[in-house]
């Protein structure tokens, strides 16, 4: 996941200083005005500062003698932006945030700031994800998917975010979607070399197979018992209860057609091997069918 970017509290450019001249009244206002942009900046006031900035950027356009003027605040304009909006994450402000990086990068583009449009590009998924959290801590789980989307609209290699938006989806009660979100996980995971996290995946997929073959226990669908314990069993070789519950489902699979098919009862029969209660039981009942 992308380190959030910190807030720069100041800004490293360097004040003008007035020169006296009746002919060149404007050009110092917009070297007045720059510098009290300068200090709105340092001060972390970037909402007066952007104010300032624009109307000496409009005065120095405007006049001989603010070249220099004009030049530096074509390099602050953007910056102020992605400060600003860097400050309106921080405080949670994230329509803000979003509408301020907006700005930065449309102000970037006027100005050929490349470097700013980046920071302001990678800043718009720290919002996504920032938010996304937020709505994940406060119950807001079809908020938070919402927001985890559009986060890997804009990275689709992020498995942590894929991770956080299982979750989600598995809060929400969408255990299907959560089930194959988590293999998605897993799978971008794998690819970028993220372990840990594709080993909470694993461990995810593992519980919702076992979940699954638990609820078709209590509504006796005994096939789906075995399919859904096979899988949680690939997923987590060690666990203990999906070989049972493998066991439970042939089994009962086989007591069901012991009267109408014996040759598929003993196939069943013969499949139970790990519990050994059942696999007493299918002894007997492969005994007294007389199976091979």
């Amino acid at each position: 996941m992308k380190k959030m970017v910190k807030l720069v509290s100041t800004l490293a450019f360097v004040g003008l200083f007035m020169y006296n001249s009746q002919a060149q009244d404007d050009a110092n206002k917009a070297i007045e005005l720059y510098n009290q942009t300068l200090q709105a900046a340092q001060s972390g006031d970037f909402a007066t500062a952007i104010a300032k900035s624009k109307e000496a950027y409009d005065l120095a356009q405007k006049v001989e003698g603010a070249e220099e003027t004009k030049a530096n605040l074509e390099k602050m304009i953007p910056q102020l932006y992605l400060n600003k909006a860097k400050k309106d994450l921080e405080a949670g402000k994230f329509d803000e945030a979003l509408a301020g990086l907006k700005q930065a990068e449309d102000e970037a583009k006027k100005f050929n700031d490349a470097e700013t449009l980046k920071n302001a590009a990678a800043t718009v998924n720290d919002v996504h994800l920032k938010q996304a959290k937020n709505l994940y801590d406060n119950n807001d789980f079809a908020g938070a998917i919402a927001a985890f989307d559009k986060a890997l609209a804009l990275d689709t290699t992020d498995a942590q975010v894929y991770l956080l938006k299982a979750n989600s989806l598995l809060k929400k009660g969408d255990t299907q979607t959560a089930l194959e979100t988590f293999e998605k996980t897993k799978a971008v995971a794998d690819t970028t070399k993220k372990a840990d996290i594709a080993k909470q995946a694993t461990a995810q997929i593992a519980n919702i197979y076992k979940k699954m073959a638990g609820d078709a226990q209590k509504s006796k669908k005994w096939a789906d018992v075995v399919s859904n314990a096979e899988k949680a069993l690939e997923y987590k070789p060690d666990d203990a209860t999906a070989p049972k519950l493998i066991d439970l489902g042939n089994y009962q699979q086989g007591a069901a057609l012991q009267a109408s098919n014996k040759a598929k009862a003993c196939q069943f029969f013969k499949k139970v091997k790990y519990d050994e209660k059942l696999k007493a039981n299918a002894a007997q009942a492969l005994k007294a069918l007389g199976c091979n």
